[in-house]
């Protein structure tokens, strides 16, 4: 514990519990303070683990960043609090012990409207996908919607931070209705961040919108270059992201990439990091968590040892894929199976996108 004036801090706070929601499309009650915690969280008991300068069970995730030397979604969350609210962040703490906070952190995931059928997503976060189950008669998933009083109800003037997702939020004509309301209640401090998969550029009255954010991040969501990332984000195409980020360039310097790290990118890991490096853009780590099958830890012993040889064993691979458990290998092979079965649904076939993968992999289809 440390002492600040006449109260004590400590290095476990976090504004997310406290400040932060996340708005979510499933359902009329769904949302969370923090999409890294696990679905039954005690926000109560996170909140007190917090302000008696103690680790909370409930955020190993970031804790597990942390304690290999890399930045943390409570870290990067602490400091953007620190820096748009102009208020240290011990101040801030302060606030929280006295009852003063409320939501200024937000988050909506507005629809599952989407142009793309993401590996690790499914129709429940993209009506990409729900279109294909559809045509194989797998499923009738329909277009879904964040709840109408979330959008109207929302402390426009008020907010630090407003994240919008969709589905896609460019392939979303919700995303700019929120934007005109914030843009109608004058609060141009807000910091606008929009995540993206990058392939649509704003044309017409939605650039005109987005010229009007004076706060605006474009969030970029690569997982590989050239042919890694199409797979991964299929069908979107490589060149026309490359094309997209000089015209989002144009609205905004605040470019920045979340980078989603899966069993199936991590062997292409360093030449994704070199890419984000020579084009000069920030991105943070999302380790896959859910589903199990695709945490980049769900990788036979023998496939970890030929990325780290590959690599070297640097900190973030060690992060990725250190130890070994024999749910790695149960996790795996699941897949192995999932992947064979939406490629079949896609009309395509990983070995054409990832071939030095693919000959790693490829022996274990005949285990299975």
């Amino acid at each position: 514990m440390n002492k600040m004036g006449s109260y004590d801090y400590n290095n476990y706070f976090c504004v997310l519990p406290f400040y932060g929601y996340e708005y979510k499309h499933t359902s009329a009650s769904s949302g969370t303070h923090c999409c890294l915690l696990p679905k039954d969280y005690n926000i109560d008991e996170i909140r007190s683990d917090m302000l008696n300068g103690k680790r909370s069970k409930w955020c190993t995730a970031c804790w597990n960043i942390e304690d290999k030397g890399l930045k943390s979604e409570r870290l990067l969350k602490n400091a953007a609090m620190d820096f748009y609210a102009d208020r240290d962040i011990r101040f801030i703490e302060q606030d929280v012990r006295e009852g003063k906070y409320s939501e200024k952190f937000v988050q909506i995931s507005a629809s599952n409207l989407c142009n793309a059928a993401c590996v690790t997503c499914d129709s429940g976060g993209s009506s990409k996908w729900a279109s294909l189950e559809k045509s194989a008669g797998i499923s009738n998933k329909k277009y879904k919607k964040v709840p109408d009083t979330v959008v109207e109800n929302l402390d426009y003037e008020n907010l630090i931070s407003l994240n919008l997702l969709a589905g896609e939020p460019m392939y979303e004509e919700l995303t700019f209705d929120i934007l005109e309301k914030l843009i109608q209640a004058k609060n141009f401090n807000c910091l606008v961040s929009i995540t993206t998969n990058g392939s649509i550029a704003p044309t017409g009255k939605t650039k005109e919108i987005l010229e009007k954010i004076t706060n605006l991040n474009i969030n970029l969501s690569i997982d590989g270059t050239y042919k890694v990332f199409e797979y991964m984000r299929y069908p979107l195409k490589w060149d026309d992201i490359v094309y997209n980020i000089e015209q989002f360039k144009n609205l905004t310097d605040n470019i920045s990439v979340s980078y989603t790290t899966s069993n199936l990118n991590v062997f292409y890991h360093h030449e994704t990091i070199e890419w984000f490096n020579k084009n000069n853009l920030d991105y943070n780590y999302n380790p896959v968590i859910n589903p199990l099958h695709f945490r980049p830890q769900a990788l036979p012993i023998d496939i970890k040892e030929k990325i780290f040889k590959k690599y070297n064993r640097t900190k973030d691979l060690e992060f990725f894929i250190g130890n070994h458990t024999p749910k790695d290998d149960q996790d795996f092979q699941t897949m192995l199976n999932v992947i064979e079965f939406q490629d079949h649904l896609k009309g395509i076939d990983i070995k054409n996108y990832m071939p030095e993968f693919y000959n790693m992999i490829e022996p274990y289809y005949v285990e299975m």
